[in-house]
This record gives structure tokens, sequence and C-alpha cells, in this order.
């Protein structure tokens, strides 16, 4: 990948989703000359705009974290700047247990410093289990832990059902007793290999983020629809010179020589260095060849 470090050279990138698109602004800005390809007809992948009786509304993700500087930044270095909206101000709730009860404050993506923190959303039991945490031997965590397994083996599964899978699995679209905390939490994974309790873990993370001042939204949206942020990142790649083909499929990658030779069809293009920004399906068969381990 010297042609992307060096800022020479041709950047071939396989996937026109935000990630590809972010990629290809990426390798312009380092003065490569970039191809991106497409195989379906449009840009953007699962960020889509569309709308529904009249009203202009995001069909894939709605917002982004505020809190992280790469969607933020980049929103901003394509002219979105004056676009970006936190959400309007709403109240969130849980239904569980035959009622609709306030989302609790005074937790780390479902995992809580304090059992009175969901105090009224669990049950006397589920409560208890969670005090429990401080009474058990430390955790050891390693390269990585599952989410649900991890918290439900210090806290008890009811946490877990009740808070933890639905924002988690909203979120990753997975099953949070599968998940990577290491990355799906990668803030609680770094804060529960250095303290004894989960509880400990989360309420320092708290702490932190106080002692910070992490007071502005933690969520931010684009006025007309988060899924404009590819259309706008799709314009700024062609304004600087980068080439976009949809409706091409791309069929090989192979090494050739000191770079790689892209199949799309009728065209052969060489490049010096790829991104393979697809799903991963078609990413394993595209690589099959070349990284097999990979694949």
């Amino acid at each position: 990948m010297s042609a992307t470090s060096t800022g020479t050279g041709h950047v071939v990138v396989i996937g026109a989703g935000v990630a590809g698109l972010a990629a290809a602004h990426r390798a312009l800005a380092r003065g490569a000359r970039v191809t991106v390809l497409e195989a379906t007809d449009r840009v953007g992948g699962k960020l889509l705009p569309g709308e529904i009786a009249g009203v202009r509304v995001d069909l894939g993700a709605e917002s982004m974290l505020a809190r992280r500087p790469e969607a933020v930044g980049l929103a901003r270095e394509v002219g979105l700047g004056d676009r970006l909206q936190p959400p309007a101000t709403a109240t969130a709730s849980i239904w569980t247990r035959d009622a609709l009860r306030p989302m609790p404050k005074g937790h780390v993506m479902g995992v809580p410093g304090t059992a009175e923190a969901l105090s009224g959303l669990l049950t006397a039991d589920g409560l208890a289990r969670i005090e429990r945490d401080a009474e058990l031997p430390p955790t050891e965590v390693g390269d990585d832990v599952a989410v649900g397994e991890y918290v439900a083996a210090r806290m008890g599964r009811e946490v877990v059902d009740r808070l933890v899978e639905p924002l988690l699995g909203g979120v990753y679209a997975g099953d949070a007793y599968r998940l990577s905390l290491r990355s799906a939490v990668p803030q609680l994974y770094q804060a529960a290999r250095t303290h004894d309790t989960l509880t400990a873990a989360v309420r320092a993370l708290q702490a932190k983020a106080a002692e910070a001042g992490q007071t502005g939204p933690v969520f931010l949206g684009v006025e007309g629809g988060v899924g404009t942020l590819p259309l706008a990142v799709a314009d700024s790649v062609r304004a600087r010179g980068g080439e976009i083909l949809t409706r091409t499929p791309v069929s090989e990658l192979r090494r050739d020589g000191t770079g790689w030779r892209v199949t799309a069809g009728d065209r052969v293009l060489r490049a010096d260095a790829v991104v393979v920004a697809v799903p991963a399906p078609a990413a394993s068969a595209l690589l099959r060849a070349e990284a097999p381990a990979a694949a």
C-alpha cells in the first residue's frame, strides 16, 4: 500500500459505500489518482435517503456519533458543516415488564455503574444480581470477550436481555452474546482490564467523561438526512479528479508485478494499491486467490 502513503500512483477503491468513498477522499487528499468501482447503480451503500408519505427521511442510519471525529470531520470537509444538527429534544423509553419506562441514566451502553441506576427497569432479583458484582472475583477479559457473556457473568442475564441487548443489538445488528466487547464498547473493554469489578469500570468511565466535560450532544444528524453524506463525499471525490463508476462489478483481483490487476466487466485496471470496501461475502470472493486466509 505504499502508493497511498507516498501520495503517488493509482488507487482503485472497490465499493462506493461511505467507507469506500471516505477512503477515496483520503487517497485524493494525499495526491493519489483514484478510481472507485461500484457494482450497483448508486453510491452510498447502507446510507440511503428516501421519502415516506412525502417526507424526506433516512432509510438507513439516521445519525452519527458526535463524540467521534471521523464522520463529523468528513461531513465538514465535504461542505456539510452548517447542516449538522443534534436530534430534536426528546426522551427515550424502554418497553419492559408490560410498561413504557424512562431510559435510565448512569450506564454505559446498558451496563450500569450501580444497581440503583436500573431501579424500576429490572426485577428485584435482577437488581440484587447486579449488586453481586462487587462480591465476585475479578474476571480476566484477555484479548477480547463477548459483551453479553461478560456482563451476564458479572451482573446477570436480566441486565443483558432488558438493556444491553436492545441497545447493542440495534446499533450493531448482532447478538450481544456474540458481539466483541473490544470492538463494540472499546472504552469499557479497556476499563474492565484495569478494574476488579464491572460496576467500578463503568463508574470510572462516567467520572472520566464528567472530568472531560462531555456535555454536548452524543449524536448528530444532517439536515436532509445522513444519506446525503455519501452523496456529498462522492461530489467532492469527483471535484478533486476522482472517477466513480457505477454498474461496474469487480470480478477478479490479482497481483500484477508490484501492483494489482482489477477486472471489472470488460475493463482491466492496473493499480498501485487497492481498497476493498465491500460486504464480507463479496470481499471473500475477491480475496480468495491472493489472500486465502483473509477470505
